[in-house]
């Protein structure tokens, strides 16, 4: 898994998940609201197993800076 996690890019999936999270705001098709909030999930598990159990900084995992990254 931590090769797998090596390849992740993220600050591009922070970009990634804060457009998801807009573009689930703005959503009222429940069916595509089920499906995104999956994915959503999914990125949030990665999230927390870099942090949690590969000592990924938090601040490079989770956190958007104000450029974005």
């Amino acid at each position: 898994m931590e090769d797998f996690l090596k390849k992740i890019s993220f600050p591009l999936l922070k970009k990634q998940k804060a457009t998801l999270l807009k573009v689930i705001e703005n959503t009222d098709n429940v069916k595509q609201l089920e499906h995104l909030e999956g994915i959503l999930l999914l990125i949030d598990g990665l999230q927390d197993l870099a942090v949690d159990k590969y000592g990924y900084k938090e601040s490079t995992v989770f956190k958007l800076t104000k450029d974005g990254k």
